[in-house]
């Protein structure tokens, strides 16, 4: 995380996956989109504030397990 504007300049990733606690998500997401990155998917508990050009995927991951685990259950009946 040290270096993050530094690889999304090397890199010029414009697409960013954020997996971090809810209390750093929206300081990490904040210097994601100084350093560039246009679309963000966001795995953090929390809803980010952004610029209107600046894409955001919120997903819940609880949900998504919740989902497959039901799916699991289903098939092995």
């Amino acid at each position: 995380v040290a270096d993050l504007e530094a690889v999304v300049a090397a890199s010029g990733a414009e697409i960013a996956v954020l997996a971090t606690p809810a209390s750093e998500a929206q300081a990490v997401a904040d210097r994601l989109v100084k350093a560039g990155v246009r679309s963000i998917l966001n795995l953090a508990p929390v809803r980010l504030v952004v610029p209107d050009d600046v894409a955001v995927r919120h997903v819940c991951l609880s949900t998504e397990l919740q989902v497959l685990s039901f799916h699991l259950a289903q098939n092995a009946l």
